[in-house]
């Protein structure tokens, strides 16, 4: 097989977090470190950080970003719900402040927005609001689903991969009641296919069948965490006429290889 265009490796739920008094990280952070410094030896072409970077504190951020200053190559973050979790220390703690927090530590150009690279359209999103009463599920509002919507009617039919740290509901392992705009999300996909969205959120390890699923001309791919009994990370090989999706295992660092999956893509 020919060299890939380009390969990525895609995250979720790395809760960089520090404890307040004294200021000292979680216990999982050092291992986090340790897998990062490793990812980037494999030289990925960026890498996305599909939500939950932080537990939303600026000490948090502190130690996240310190982690990826390593990196030698972009990395792309979303917004999940942990990004919203100042509001438990912060007094008049508001959703805009958790997103100008997450702008100003990540350099991200807003919550969404796209990039093209090597002529494919990547597109972020992010959830908009924290809420605890509705199972922590995702919230978009009506103007990012149509900026999505916009973004995918100019894809000519071409394939495009979506990244939201959110499942919609009913598609992979664990996606029940994990995105409020879970019906909008697919009436748009229907009218614009060749979707790839990758989601995180639910902690469930990859390798299981139900990570991967196919509904119409829309593939969803579930996301694990990188610190519990399974880290495993998603690497994405780009071909011009199809993807290739692997799981890296952190645990033993070696490839999953029986859960090894090709996409077809249009470019």
């Amino acid at each position: 097989m020919s060299s890939p265009l380009f390969s990525f490796a895609v995250l979720s739920d790395l809760h960089f977090m520090a404890y307040k008094e004294p200021e000292r990280p979680v216990d999982w952070v050092p291992f986090l470190r340790e897998e990062i410094s490793h990812l980037n030896a494999m030289q990925p072409s960026f890498i996305v950080v599909n939500g939950d970077l932080t537990n939303g504190k600026e000490r948090d951020y502190r130690l996240a970003m310190t982690a990826f200053a390593q990196c030698s190559m972009p990395v792309y973050y979303t917004m999940g719900n942990h990004e919203y979790y100042g509001c438990y220390e912060e007094e008049n703690f508001t959703s805009e402040k958790a997103h100008h927090r997450f702008l100003d530590w990540t350099s991200m150009p807003w919550i969404y927005f796209e990039k093209r690279i090597g002529g494919i359209s990547m597109l972020f999103l992010s959830t908009e609001h924290y809420a605890p009463d509705s199972n922590e599920a995702a919230w978009l509002s009506k103007r990012q689903l149509d900026w999505l919507e916009e973004r995918l009617s100019t894809a000519n039919g071409c394939t495009s991969l979506v990244f939201l740290h959110h499942p919609v509901n009913g598609t992979v392992a664990a996606s029940e009641n994990t995105c409020r705009e879970s019906t909008p999300i697919l009436e748009i996909f229907e009218r614009y296919p060749n979707v790839i969205l990758f989601s995180g959120h639910t902690h469930c390890r990859m390798d299981r069948e139900d990570q991967i699923v196919r509904r119409k001309d829309a593939v969803f791919v579930g996301g694990g965490c990188l610190y519990e009994d399974f880290p495993q990370s998603r690497w994405v090989d780009v071909y011009p006429d199809h993807i290739i999706l692997r799981i890296y295992c952190h645990l033993e660092h070696k490839w999953l290889d029986t859960f090894k999956t090709s996409l077809p893509i249009r470019r």
